[in-house]
């Protein structure tokens, strides 16, 4: 839609304001870095001292997983699809609970005894250091969330791009350069600081939008009479088929603990007050965006009916219903979801390379000084080839996307689930069931084997496969070692003889 050129500047005005907001936060965070002792500087810069408290852990969890797709996606099929859409989308309001209820307490314990500074450190030691689980994880790392990233730094430049009519590249620009200062350079200080202001701008963006949007539809009864005679199945939540809906279900509710960015939060926290606390305070915030953007992604048919780009929903329904200025924290709000979790997807690959690829398999014997150069050098390249990839995206990135989460999911669901409560499970079983999950996942997005889907999404049937081979061929081969055992599942890490 049209916007005059001078409510545009006034948008752009509030999202630098934003932004420099941002820039604040990661000048301070490298400062902070730079007094940080030489031996501690890799643990501090990926744990953050494992001192936070549970705002922080919640929000990280929250944003970090919630992304661009609830405020832009999401929406977006709720405008398209909708109510069946929102129905399956309110699995993910148990995101929080998922990751630090189901293995959160496990994964802080055990992180300590091993000095776990990374997602694969507690996959890899878990399975006895096994060279093949860890170049798994460092190269799925890489590409699939290499690609992710990628993706949500073109959609926010496009965003960018549609609602203040600048370049795609300035807003290509402003959001890289911000992601660089307070990620790079802060590491999971930085992160975690600026997480806090993105998730409150986030959480206002979307009340104020709320609001204005129902002062404008209010009696709500014509407005859904509208919708309804464009299209019934728009106001119906079971126009799926049952299989279906629970297959989404999974893939938005219960394998978030198969995302590593998700479980990233799970080795900062400062103690299990705080965790639990996390899980009740992450649910509010997680609640509320999706009910709120969902159903006004639906609700925006009744102001808009013929919008040609469903994901546009909520940036349109913002510049119908409110002030240019508020229309920028809106812009400032999705924002703050792309970013949040691109600042824990790039620490999450930057842990992979530096602990489990240079440490394990380059330079095993690398002093601290060393440590912390790879660490910056390997965060700012991460950043770089993002940024490069981004400026000219590759026509197949989307389908990429669509593996990556699936792929990463069926990776790594049970190989960690049943390695943080299953004894007998070892490094074969780890490696066929991360194999065996990818590998259906594939077969079965990739329309080559289609028939195994059973009507739901693939993830369901790769889950399935991967948790199947991790069990059989861990009990048709040795058992894990005592030490691994006893760090796992007795009270300590016992002593190397």
């Amino acid at each position: 839609m049209e916007v005059p050129a001078q409510l545009r500047m006034i948008i752009f005005g509030t999202f630098l304001l934003y932004t420099a907001v941002l820039l604040g936060i990661g000048v301070y965070s490298q400062r902070s870095m730079q007094k940080v002792a030489l031996a501690d500087y890799v643990d501090e810069f990926y744990t953050a001292g494992r001192g936070m408290g549970a705002l922080v852990v919640a929000i990280m969890i929250a944003a970090g997983l919630c992304s661009a797709g609830t405020f832009l996606g999401g929406p977006g099929l709720g405008y398209a699809v909708g109510l069946a859409w929102a129905l399956a989308a309110f699995s993910q309001n148990f995101m929080n609970f998922c990751v630090l209820g189901e293995v959160g307490k496990k994964i802080g314990i055990v992180a300590r005894r091993i000095k776990a500074q990374s997602y694969l450190d507690i996959l890899v030691y878990r399975y006895e250091r096994n060279p093949v689980v860890a170049l798994l994880g460092v190269l799925s790392m890489v590409v699939f969330m290499g690609a992710y990233v990628t993706s949500q730094f073109v959609g926010g430049a496009r965003l960018f791009e549609s609602m203040t009519g600048f370049p795609y590249w300035l807003g290509l620009v402003l959001f890289s350069v911000v992601v660089l200062i307070y990620a790079a350079f802060g590491g999971m200080k930085g992160v975690s600081l600026a997480v806090i202001v993105q998730g409150l701008v986030m959480t206002i963006a979307v009340l104020v939008l709320f609001f204005a949007a129902m002062g404008r539809l209010m009696p709500l009864e014509p407005a859904i009479r509208r919708i309804g005679q464009l299209d019934p199945k728009l106001i119906s939540p079971w126009t799926w088929k049952p299989e279906y809906e629970f297959s989404m279900w999974v893939v938005f509710g219960l394998v978030t603990l198969g995302l590593p960015h998700g479980v990233l939060p799970a080795l900062t926290y400062k103690n299990t007050k705080a965790m639990r606390s996390a899980i009740v305070l992450g649910t509010v915030f997680v609640v509320l965006w999706t009910l709120m953007l969902i159903w006004m992604g639906n609700l925006t048919r009744a102001l808009i009916p013929n919008l040609k780009v469903p994901d546009h929903a909520i940036p349109s329904l913002a510049m119908t219903v409110l002030p240019p200025w508020l229309t920028g924290v809106v812009l400032a709000g999705v924002a703050g979801a792309i970013q949040s979790t691109v600042g824990a997807m790039i620490l999450v690959i930057s842990a992979a390379i530096v602990r489990d690829a240079y440490l394990a398999f380059i330079n095993p014997k690398a002093t601290a000084r060393q440590l912390k150069s790879v660490t910056q050098i390997t965060t700012v390249a991460i950043c770089a080839v993002v940024f490069l990839a981004a400026l000219n995206p590759p026509k197949a990135l989307e389908w990429v996307i669509v593996f990556a989460i699936g792929g990463l999911a069926s990776s790594y669901f049970f190989p960690m689930l049943l390695g943080l409560y299953w004894w007998r499970a070892n490094e074969y079983g780890a490696v066929a069931g991360m194999v065996g999950g990818l590998v259906t996942y594939m077969l079965i997005k990739g329309k080559i084997l289609p028939a195994l889907a059973f009507g739901m999404d693939p993830i369901v049937t790769s889950l399935a496969v991967s948790g199947l081979l991790v069990v059989v061929v861990s009990l048709l081969t040795p058992q894990p070692s005592k030490r691994v055992v006893l760090t796992y599942f007795g009270k300590g890490v016992p002593e190397e003889r």
